[in-house]
């Protein structure tokens, strides 16, 4: 009995430590958003706990909050002479501590004030240049969003004025109405190629993004005058930041799922904190879409890819960071072997896509002054691509369509100064030197003569020269400019562009704000392009693209901000871009407007224009009191005139997006989360060339009716993506089950047409079906 009555209080204790809410840390730094220095002494609060609980930062700005529940927590951030903000609905979980890095921008005309109020810091740009068409986001919210797959392509398709492919398949995204070649991608300030698997010549998408969200921190996503820092693009920018490692504490996490593996790990690099890792490896065999969809029943991709950062913080030297990327992609189509079972194009098409891709980086950031830092960085990227596609023939003989090779590799050197002067004057000034290495050997049918035979083969090297000066000026407490020039020099061929840039916001009132843009943008082509080969005699080839220009933009945009409440906000945006010295081929309607990647085979001028104009509305409610909900609408107009002179629909004017996602939470237990979300999306077709059946049946291959190039529009889609997750808090670990669904009804747009020589017949190209991806996380 004495035994029973000890025993039976353990049990008791024991069952309520169980039941109790699992603790987590928090911990972060504060730093100036122009010198990007630590802010001793600011103050962090904790919200939404009883009793409230606070730290203050130490000399570098680092704070840590201990011992906080699990689940979503928010915190308030403020600082003497600084604009303070809220920082909501932050994840915390039993598994991992959670980081939160704080920008503070210096308050000019603080003193005046009788009362300062918090601002929500939720989808304001990280780059405090931004003032109109840039919005960021954070890796919880690529992983939440339905749809986005942990991918961030596929997640910003869902801010306004994107367009997503009507392909399930494929990442590739429409910016208000652009081809999506002229986006630029950037990861810590440095550019990079095409970082997609299954990505193609010249593209700037592909299947799924190389690197996991595991390793992003919040990234901004630009759609249109960006600031001067930003060249060499057309249509927008996803400039992405890879978070650091926690420097103290060893975290690991590992996903498994029908797709495959996901492994990352992070930790302090030694006792005294003095530095981090990251790392993430995924390997994955798409396989199984197979048995989803029996239009996959002969491919079989693969990927796998590995990326990291080193943080090396070097006290009064500054900061070093040694950040990777690389990823290595197979897609192998199989044709089927019985011509008595040839019904499309695809039974008789043999292909294989190889793709590999590596960017590393060193870079250094190191503090001047209080007021002013220098960033710099130099970087090596390689991108290889090799694609054989071609078709059997009834004589079970192969014939050629493509055969590509094409290695590229860059060394990058760059420098920024970041300097504020006053309270209310910032200047950044940069210059990049890239040296371009390519090697080139393509092979392809000719889609004009339908003739099988070389398109360009080059081997060697060229340089491309950037540089940048912006400021940003705060005129009053209500209205701040930025103002830039952005100028590239292509050695090839000699050709310049200098590019103005200025943007202006004002802030009418604390819930009203008004914002106006332009830009001038410029952009090189694939290498490849200039390096075309026309036969002229059997003796003789010429390079009549090697001189080609710039293809450039004019960017205007006029915005509205209405911060309805702290949580629910609404924007509109107008815009109008004029672009010109388009590459064109004579007396043609081609324009490499309408080029989402790929190859050209014949003489091009720069004599093309195009013109975008439309709206973009977003009502959005951020994550609070456990929903949210994002409604994005987009109307647009998007023409072109080609070599031919006469105007037409671009390939990517569809007119119209529209977007609807919401989502919601429940706590179970006090500790555990369940999370639903829903995203529907409703976009117009694109434009398309005919295909002439006659001349198709005629030359046996496919011919395209030139007269009614872009007269004809695809139908309309609508998919309809679900996402469930299921978050359990243990006290040394949390895991996470997932369900991501996309195209719940199981749509199968058309992509296009294609001729089929050996049915004589005119075929649709349709997308995949459902796609689903089960998964489960641990995290300790």
């Amino acid at each position: 009995m004495q035994k029973l009555k000890l025993i039976i209080p353990l049990i008791i204790v024991s069952i309520s430590i169980q039941a109790q809410t699992p603790l987590q840390t928090i911990r972060g730094r504060v730093i100036d958003a122009d010198s990007k220095t630590g802010l001793p002494g600011a103050n962090v609060v904790l919200l939404d706990v009883e009793p409230m609980t606070g730290a203050n930062t130490d000399a570098d700005g680092n704070f840590v909050l201990a011992k906080v529940p699990v689940g979503r927590r928010s915190l308030h951030i403020s600082y003497m002479g600084y604009k303070t903000v809220i920082r909501p609905e932050i994840m915390v979980s039993s598994g991992k501590e959670a980081f939160i890095n704080v920008e503070l921008s210096e308050d000019a005309v603080a003193a005046k004030e009788v009362e300062i109020k918090a601002t929500v810091d939720k989808d304001k740009p990280i780059n405090s240049m931004a003032m109109i068409s840039a919005r960021s986001f954070s890796v919880e919210e690529s992983r939440r969003y339905a749809g986005s797959a942990d991918d961030p392509m596929r997640a910003v398709s869902n801010f306004a004025g994107v367009a997503a492919s009507p392909d399930v398949n494929s990442n590739e995204i429409v910016i208000r109405g652009n081809s999506p070649k002229g986006l630029l991608w950037r990861v810590d300030g440095v550019d990079i190629p095409n970082p997609n698997h299954y990505a193609y010549v010249g593209t700037s998408g592909g299947g799924l993004t190389m690197f996991s969200s595991q390793v992003l921190g919040n990234s901004d996503f630009y759609t249109s005058a960006f600031p001067a820092e930003y060249g060499n693009a057309l249509s927008g920018v996803f400039d992405m930041r890879f978070r650091n490692g926690n420097n103290a504490k060893h975290e690991f996490a590992l996903q498994v799922g029908i797709q495959g593996l996901d492994l990352s790990a992070e930790g302090p690099l030694s006792s005294k904190k003095q530095g981090s890792y990251l790392f993430n490896y995924r390997y994955s065999i798409l396989a199984f879409l197979q048995y989803i969809d029996p239009g996959m029943k002969n491919k079989v991709p693969s990927y796998q890819d590995l990326s990291f950062k080193i943080n090396l913080p070097a006290g009064k030297a500054g900061t070093f960071a040694l950040i990777g990327i690389g990823g290595i992609s197979r897609s192998k189509f199989q044709p089927e072997l019985d011509s008595s079972a040839w019904k499309t194009l695809e039974d008789r098409t043999k292909s294989l896509l190889n793709n590999n891709m590596g960017a590393l980086a060193i870079t250094h950031q190191v503090a001047l002054s209080r007021k002013s830092y220098l960033r710099s960085y130099v970087s090596g990227t390689y991108n290889s691509i090799a694609f054989e596609s071609s078709y059997v023939l009834p004589s079970y003989t192969l014939q050629p369509q493509q055969n590509v090779q094409q290695d590229n590799y860059r060394f990058s050197a760059s420098t920024m100064l970041n300097t504020r002067t006053g309270q209310r004057h910032t200047n950044r000034t940069g210059l990049t030197y890239t040296r371009l290495f390519y090697n080139s050997n393509l092979q392809a049918l000719n889609p004009f003569t339908g003739v099988y035979g070389p398109i360009y083969k080059g081997k060697g090297n060229t340089d491309l020269i950037q540089a940048f000066s912006e400021s940003k000026v705060e005129l009053s407490r209500k209205v701040t400019l930025n103002a830039g020039l952005h100028f590239q020099y292509f050695m090839l061929n000699r050709h310049y562009a200098a590019e103005p840039r200025i943007g202006m916001r004002w802030q009418v009132s604390a819930k009203h704000a008004l914002s106006l843009g332009y830009g001038k943008h410029s952009q090189v082509e694939d290498v490849g392009l200039y390096l075309t080969d026309v036969v002229v005699t059997p003796e003789m080839n010429v390079q009549p693209n090697r001189k080609l220009d710039f293809s450039r933009s004019h960017h205007l945009v006029l915005g509205y901000d209405w911060l309805i409440k702290s949580d629910l906000r609404f924007r509109a945006e107008a815009y109008y871009q004029y672009l010109y010295d388009i590459p064109v081929m004579p007396e043609n309607y081609y324009s490499l407007i309408n080029s989402s990647g790929g190859f050209y085979n014949d003489t091009l001028v720069n004599g093309g224009t195009g013109h975008n104009a439309g709206i973009d509305l977003t009502f959005e409610k951020f994550l609070s009191h456990q929903y949210y909900f994002l409604v994005t609408v987009s109307l647009f107009d998007s023409r072109y005139t080609g070599g031919d002179g006469i105007e037409r629909n671009t390939r990517f004017n569809t007119n119209y997006v529209a977007n609807v996602l919401a989502g919601k939470e429940w706590t179970i237990r006090k500790k555990n989360i369940l999370g639903v979300n829903f995203k529907g999306s409703v976009t117009g077709g694109e434009w398309y060339v005919p295909v002439d059946l006659a001349s198709s049946i005629q030359q046996h291959r496919e011919v395209l009716d030139d007269k009614q190039a872009y007269r004809q529009q695809l139908p309309s889609f609508f998919y309809l993506d679900l996402t469930l997750t299921y978050r359990t808090n243990h006290r040394k670990f949390s895991g996470v089950w997932a369900i991501q669904v996309k195209n719940l009804l199981n749509q199968k747009p058309v992509n296009g047409y294609v001729y089929n020589d050996f049915n004589q017949s005119v075929e649709e190209v349709k997308s995949m079906g459902i796609l689903p991806f089960i998964s489960y996380k641990i995290e300790f």
